[in-house]
């Protein structure tokens, strides 16, 4: 392709994505497709010689677009929000075109030093003076924390676990799935992750922590690492953080807050409270692709002490070894990964072209319509409210499991919605969970009297 034919494509495609983001998907918003029905379209093997533009295009709208799911349309209230927005589009559009590898400031000077602003202009926005870095997902950043506790503990990476006592880590049993993932992924394993119990508002029992904790400690095991959540992902719960902080002070432990959707609320000052004792932990991170409008993937690491951090992940062999890695940081030490992408350009282009207020106004619009719904849901004589909203979630019931699971099967059937669902001491939940980027009353509304129609 030449530069000329890529100038003209390019246009075409910018047209098509600004079409999308203002009119949104013509279909439904998640497909009828069943598995396979995509692969068995796609031709067996790669083509020998290069294929027509038009007609690759072509088969990107005809193919791949009715059989997506389309989880920036206004009507996507499913799992949680994963954000586009104009100006993450084009930050990310030049990242691409630019394809610098941001691994260490000699290889992208602008790129390492973009990052360090942002993550200081987002702590600022939530008040947490801490340096930080950008990792590809919340997933990540859990496995960074959780290499960083177990090195302060054993020098496993150096000496391997031979001989040692197990080392435990301790989570909600309404914590994200990252939680477990990390603990198989450093090696601790899944017999010595221990699923904290929640209490009635599904918030970690602080009691039973310290119980398991002592009840490892008679038993010869080594507790490390605690993980507590600002957000959970079933319910938007919080965990008491200044009582957790306080107990692994006590204990010695290290301890990890995942806030990766409920951070973003942080940025409303009504909303910091839910900072409340985080700067007693060790590392926090939330996700500003899911809530705050940049694109997948984008998650900001924040870490008190990065030695800790360095100390587990960096290595330095002669090849990577620059003149000034004494005087700058090199992020690739920071992370597993070697290459990293240029996330901080969108971030930048976000935080710029919205504005602090501009962002502010976009998530307290999406908190006043969980609160609306909310009620109309609790006024409501068939469904039941599973509790007062604090983020962005609405989960509610209908009674018993069949009826609630019919009900949310109706309105995904419609293709006008799409929930999902969740068990929650063993009460099968609808969650709608709002938060889109051109998502306003509207769609909401639309929702309200769609549930109401699938009602009758």
């Amino acid at each position: 392709m030449d530069h000329e034919r890529f100038r003209q494509i390019g246009h075409q495609l910018i047209d098509w994505v600004a079409d999308y983001m203002e009119n949104g998907h013509d279909g439904p918003v998640v497909p009828d497709a069943l598995p396979g029905d995509v692969l068995r379209r796609i031709a067996a093997h790669a083509p020998q010689e290069a294929e027509p533009p038009d007609q690759v295009i072509e088969d990107f709208k005809t193919l791949i677009v009715p059989n997506l799911a389309h989880w920036n349309d206004p009507r996507y209230m499913g799992y949680f929000p994963c954000n586009h927005s104009g100006p993450g589009i084009l930050g990310e559009l030049l990242s691409a075109g630019l394809n610098v590898n941001a691994m260490s400031w000699a290889t992208s000077p602008a790129a390492t030093e973009l990052e360090i602003a942002m993550m200081r202009w987002l702590g600022e926005m939530i008040g947490l003076a801490w340096p930080g870095t950008i990792q590809d997902t919340a997933s990540t950043g859990t496995f960074c924390a959780m290499l960083a506790a177990r090195e302060q503990v054993a020098p496993i990476n150096r000496e391997g676990y031979y001989g040692r006592p197990p080392l435990v880590a301790y989570v909600s049993d309404q914590a994200h799935s990252s939680g477990i993932k990390a603990a198989r992924m450093a090696g601790i394993g899944d017999a010595y992750l221990r699923a904290v119990p929640s209490d009635a508002q599904q918030a970690m029992n602080v009691q039973e922590l310290a119980r398991l904790i002592k009840e490892d400690r008679l038993a010869g095991r080594v507790p490390f690492f605690v993980m507590a959540t600002v957000g959970t992902t079933s319910t938007t719960a919080i965990d008491p953080v200044p009582e957790i902080a306080g107990l692994c002070r006590r204990e010695d432990l290290y301890l990890h807050v995942d806030a990766a959707l409920a951070g973003t609320a942080a940025i409303l000052p009504e909303m910091r409270w839910i900072m409340n004792g985080v700067t007693e932990a060790d590392s926090f991170l939330f996700n500003p692709h899911k809530w705050m409008f940049t694109n997948f993937d984008c998650c900001a690491y924040f870490c008190k002490d990065p030695m800790k951090l360095k100390h587990a992940l960096a290595i330095q062999p002669e090849y990577l070894k620059t003149q000034h890695d004494a005087s700058v940081e090199n992020f690739r030490d920071w992370s597993p990964q070697l290459g990293r992408r240029f996330r901080a350009l969108k971030l930048w282009f976000v935080m710029r072209m919205f504005g602090v207020h501009g962002l502010q106004e976009k998530v307290r619009s999406h908190l006043k319509l969980a609160k609306w719904l909310s009620a109309q849901i609790a006024a409501h004589p068939r469904l039941h409210l599973w509790r007062e909203p604090t983020l962005n979630t609405v989960c509610l019931h209908l009674g018993n499991r069949a009826e609630t699971e019919a009900f949310m099967l109706r309105l995904n059937d419609t293709g006008k919605v799409f929930l999902t669902h969740t068990i929650v001491q063993g009460t099968y939940l609808i969650r709608i969970s709002l938060g889109q980027t051109h998502q306003t009353a509207e769609h909401v509304h639309q929702l309200w009297q769609l549930m109401n129609e699938q009602l009758t």
